[in-house]
């Protein structure tokens, strides 16, 4: 599998620097607010796959008779364990039996009599749990010790995730996408001779996720932008392996009051099916809308109308949303642009008519000319974790060596940002007061003020810096 940190190696930077998660804040636009009209990630407009585990690495459905979904299937690792949660959502049912395995091929399951002629034997799987009915269980997480999956000898394995239901209903756990007539499963991981009887793939690194690109626009096609370049800033995790190429995708900063959709392009070649994310196609390409709305995704946290480019509180979740695209042989995977990101974006006062802005590193298309007469690209690429500049200051001010196509472009600009002036000693002090009481706890669920916001909170007289963060519902940190 492709790993995520050689990926982040590629920036050349220190993993510590990469695992910041800064942005510089603040805020002036006014645009009319205007919404893109809807389409929805199912095809009935509202999704059926409700279900939601906290803390899981992968997330699957519970698809019980081909097509309904019944609930969800969490994995995580602790301590080298294997983790595995059935969570059910659907109404009146209960578990009753659970039965559960790993392995790393259908031959080596076929060689331990689990998988015959006949179909799969979950009754031979290597962990099981019965539930009586004064239980009335709709979750249960199993242990998978850490011996046994050391014994898989591989980073990336399948899991093989059965349950009966109260109802007798019998579901397996899965990627799945919605459908028609209820939700349609992974055709590419089913086991032979048992129809609904599917499996997933699972990654240790998919518990150690680490921001592999940062994409940030100005939205404005020709004319007209700040030069912030925090009208939308989406970050993204980008993993491959044999059977399966995995984007998770958060959605950090939105710095415009008009919408966007936030979608990616993709060759069609070697994709068997796409799971998570609504999308379009031609002869060779797929378009995958990942966020609908971006105004829906990070709505607006204060009076600025923006979220998480302004100094104000409180912070807005990041969004997430995970796209999983499975494969085939005839796949071929481009590490240095795996997918082309790009918005489309709703004019104020129009919500049918967009225009689409790419990101000019990967797609070398869409740019802007600024006042000065100099040309600028609307959408740009960061190999690594990012902090953003606040609303309406020009990205050149915390990044010097941002310059224009005009003047070339310069490669690699987006180093450590210059600091912000410092503060009074009497905002110094003020500040320290404010955190005097802190100590280790966390903060409360908004930014409270200081130069900037890491992962502990602390204050130097001699460096005249304030740092906090904001752990309750995201990774912002703010700059005033």
């Amino acid at each position: 599998m492709t790993s995520i940190r050689r990926l982040l190696n590629k920036s050349g930077l220190p993993l510590s620097f990469l695992f910041l998660m800064l942005a510089f804040q603040g805020c002036t636009k006014n645009e009319n607010a205007v919404k893109p009209d809807a389409e929805g990630q199912s095809s009935g407009g509202v999704s059926k796959i409700t279900g939601n585990i906290a803390g899981a690495c992968k997330q699957v459905c519970l698809v019980a008779d081909q097509k309904k979904y019944v609930g969800a299937v969490g994995v995580v690792t602790t301590n080298g364990d294997l983790l595995v949660t059935y969570k059910l959502t659907a109404p009146n049912a209960y578990l009753a039996d659970v039965q559960l395995d790993v392995f790393t091929s259908v031959a080596r399951l076929q060689a331990a009599g689990k998988l015959t002629s006949a179909g799969v034997v979950p009754s031979k799987f290597a962990f099981t749990h019965t539930f009586s009915a004064a239980d009335k269980a709709t979750t249960y997480t199993a242990t998978i010790p850490k011996a046994y999956v050391d014994q898989l000898s591989s980073d990336c394995f399948f899991v093989a995730a059965y349950a009966v239901l109260s109802t007798g209903e019998k579901a397996w756990g899965g990627l799945c996408m919605d459908a028609a007539d209820g939700v349609a499963q992974d055709a590419g991981k089913q086991f032979a001779g048992s129809p609904g009887a599917g499996y997933f793939e699972f990654c240790k690194t998919d518990c150690a996720p680490g921001i592999v690109y940062t994409y940030a626009w100005e939205d404005q096609r020709t004319s007209g932008n700040d030069s912030d370049y925090n009208d939308l800033v989406v970050q993204s995790t980008i993993a491959k392996s044999a059977t399966e190429l995995k984007i998770n995708f958060l959605a950090v900063a939105r710095g415009a009051s008009i919408d966007h959709k936030f979608r990616f392009k993709i060759a069609k070649t070697g994709i068997a099916a796409i799971f998570g994310g609504a999308y379009t196609q031609d002869a060779n390409f797929y378009y995958v809308t990942v966020f609908e709305s971006t105004k829906a995704a990070l709505p607006t946290s204060n009076a600025s109308g923006f979220a998480n480019t302004s100094p104000t509180p409180p912070c807005v979740p990041f969004a997430r949303r995970e796209v999983v695209l499975t494969l085939n042989n005839a796949f071929s995977y481009n590490s240095a642009k795996p997918i082309e990101p790009f918005i489309s974006v709703y004019g104020s006062g129009n919500t049918t008519t967009a225009y689409d802005l790419y990101i000019y590193e990967v797609s070398n298309r869409d740019t802007w000319t600024a006042t000065n007469g100099k040309t600028y690209p609307n959408g740009i690429l960061i190999p690594l974790d990012w902090r953003w500049p606040l609303d309406g200051v020009n990205i050149a001010v915390p990044y010097p060596k941002f310059t224009s196509l005009t003047d070339g472009f310069t490669p690699n600009w987006a180093g450590p940002p210059v600091d912000p002036p410092k503060r009074s000693t009497k905002a110094f002090a003020s500040s320290a007061r404010r955190l005097s009481h802190l100590q280790t706890k966390a903060l409360p669920n908004r930014c409270l003020g200081g130069l900037f916001c890491g992962r502990a909170a602390a204050f130097s007289r001699t460096s005249g810096r304030v740092r906090f963060f904001c752990p309750l519902n995201s990774r912002l940190c703010c700059f005033p």
